[in-house]
């Protein structure tokens, strides 16, 4: 394990290399994901409904690390965020300057930015460091996937017939508060919305008399959750039945964690998420769906610092595991770290979706973070027709 400032000096060594890979000489960072990342979770957010930060981060490729800021958040975050790495600061009073004004005076050369305020906008660039994650980082994902699914587990243990969509997004948002993270990503859907709709924010009432209403859960419910915590992000969904079940979905659901199987074990070293979509969109039609299902929505990809670094597509040429990050950071930082990667597939049909948080290894060995025991098991064996190391939670029962 490394120590705190080590893997701080190893996250600063991943985007000096992406900097001098690119010819760079300065980024700013001011995305509340992009921060995390070069912080190793630290938070430079005020509201989490925004993708950016309050603060920022000024990177050197001679891997000078400087917190930029105004006079309001530079107290907060050096004191609780930045104090241990030494940060050199540059401040200015919130009503007079910006970060990247204060950047582009400051410093020379060719500056670039995550958000576009600076020079170039690389955010997009930036995918690959953001989904590199250290010894330290893969331990810390294990603890929070296992608070992810114990968040999901209670609110499916607490969803019960007649209650609303928001009732069980509250107790959702409320389990997840209780251990200490935050819920970006809380989705309820019940019965015909499971169907319809692939993002399903949970229906409320409006604050003015109108005919809408919340929907009441009567047949099965499905809770999609994603969990935050020191900037990395854990995703789940799962299903409960509260009543009847539609007869097609038991099987629709069986099949769908076999697709969901067949991505998991398809994520290997040395691939792209290109040549393990070819696998999705083959999975689809083995296990019963249409061809083109893949099309009404995304499969997932690699998460990490971000729910999704980068999602998965035809001809996607993002790699799985590029060792060569791990040499290009020991030759700047003079620290020996390796790399592992974190997935979250999440294919999806009508009524039914298959999600979990897994890391892989820099090894190559795989564990999914999100587990839930205390819900019955799908015989994946019996729809692969072969056995698989995968586990997949079936549909809870009242």
């Amino acid at each position: 394990m490394l120590s705190e400032l080590e893997l701080f000096r190893v996250r600063i060594g991943l985007i000096q290399a992406f900097l001098l890979d690119h010819q760079y000489d300065g980024i700013l960072l001011s995305r509340t994901d992009n921060f995390a990342m070069a912080t190793a979770g630290k938070r430079n957010y005020v509201s989490l409904c925004s993708d950016m930060g309050a603060s920022s981060l000024f990177v050197t490729s001679a891997g000078d690390a400087c917190f930029i800021g105004n006079n309001i958040e530079e107290i907060r975050v050096i004191a609780e965020e930045l104090r241990p790495y030494g940060c050199e600061i540059r401040r200015f009073m919130w009503f007079q300057d910006s970060a990247a004004a204060l950047a582009e005076r400051e410093f020379t050369g060719t500056l670039v930015s995550d958000d576009g305020s600076l020079g170039k906008n690389v955010n997009a660039q930036m995918a690959y460091i953001r989904s590199l994650l250290t010894i330290n980082e893969l331990e810390k994902y294990r603890h929070l996937g296992k608070l992810a699914a114990e968040t999901v587990t209670a609110a499916v243990e607490g969803a019960e017939a007649g209650m609303a969509e928001a009732d069980i997004a509250a107790l959702l948002i409320g389990e997840g508060a209780k251990r200490r993270c935050q819920v970006p990503i809380a989705l309820i859907a019940a019965d015909r919305r499971i169907t319809k709709f692939r993002h399903p924010l949970p229906t409320t009432a409006p604050l003015l008399p109108d005919k809408m209403r919340e929907v009441l859960v009567r047949g099965y419910v499905m809770i999609i959750l994603s969990l935050l915590r020191e900037g990395l992000v854990a995703s789940v969904t799962r299903f409960k039945r509260v009543g009847e079940l539609p007869d097609r979905i038991p099987s629709a659901y069986a099949r769908i964690c076999g697709v969901d199987t067949l991505l998991h074990e398809a994520t290997e070293p040395g691939k792209t998420l290109g040549d393990v979509f070819s696998q999705c969109e083959q999975a689809y039609t083995a296990m019963r769906f249409s061809a083109t299902e893949w099309h009404n929505h995304h499969q997932g990809g690699t998460t990490g610092y971000a729910g999704r670094t980068c999602k998965a597509s035809p001809q996607e040429s993002f790699p799985i595991l590029d060792t060569r990050w791990e040499k290009k950071v020991r030759d700047i930082t003079g620290i020996d770290a390796v790399f592992g990667q974190a997935f979250a597939w999440n294919p999806s049909a009508p009524g039914v979706k298959s999600e979990d948080t897994f890391l892989l290894m820099p090894d190559g060995t795989k564990e999914i973070i999100t587990r839930t025991p205390a819900l019955p098991r799908v015989d994946l064996t019996a729809v692969l027709g072969r056995k698989t190391d995968v586990v997949k939670s079936g549909i809870a029962e009242p």
